[in-house]
């Protein structure tokens, strides 16, 4: 299936709610959560446009900038070996109108292995046989704007560095401990 033989029929929309304060347009991977909802284009008539639709599938994707010198995120109009859309979000059966059910709306905490990148969403509409049959994106074509920044963990914690500090300065005692016993010893 070619990206770009799929209409765009869906209209899909993220928001990032952050546990901790920051920036807007950034989440914090492990901690914060991406709410992302979605819907059929209200200039398209239901029933019509998405007959064919049973599930939807929601995945983050690397932008366009993330993607400059980088093989292993590279854009392919064939969905079959694109490689921009790494992260599954969700697959929910498609519901043609809106309910009370929120099964349009997802909210995903952001997983602590996702690399530090600039991402968008995108939804794909898929069929009975879950060849995808249409989508929507939190983006334009050019998968420059609507976008958000992922922040990675940095693996460091605060023990960790007080300890790294108290064996360092043992190390620099111990220097000039064994220094000075060194010149006692000689003086002997």
């Amino acid at each position: 299936v070619l990206l770009s033989t799929l209409p765009r029929t869906l209209v899909v929309t993220s928001e990032i709610k952050s546990h901790i304060s920051s920036a807007p347009g950034v989440a914090m991977a492990g901690e914060d959560e991406l709410v992302v909802t979605w819907r059929l284009n209200e200039s398209l008539a239901a029933g019509e446009a998405d007959a064919k639709y049973k599930f939807v599938m929601v995945k983050m994707c690397f932008a366009a900038v993330s993607q400059v010198e980088r093989a292993w995120r590279k854009t392919n109009d064939d969905l079959n070996k694109d490689k921009t859309c790494q992260f599954h979000i969700t697959k929910k059966p498609y519901l043609p109108v809106p309910s009370s059910s929120n099964n349009d709306t997802v909210t995903w905490t952001v997983e602590k292995r996702v690399p530090g990148a600039t991402y968008f969403v995108r939804a794909y509409a898929l069929d009975s046989s879950g060849t995808q049959v249409a989508y929507g994106q939190t983006t334009d074509k050019n998968k420059t704007s609507n976008l958000f920044v992922v922040e990675p963990i940095t693996g460091r914690h605060v023990s960790l560095d007080i300890a790294a500090g108290v064996f360092s300065a043992f190390s620099v005692v111990s220097l000039f401990g064994f220094f000075a016993v060194e010149k006692m010893r000689a003086k002997k």
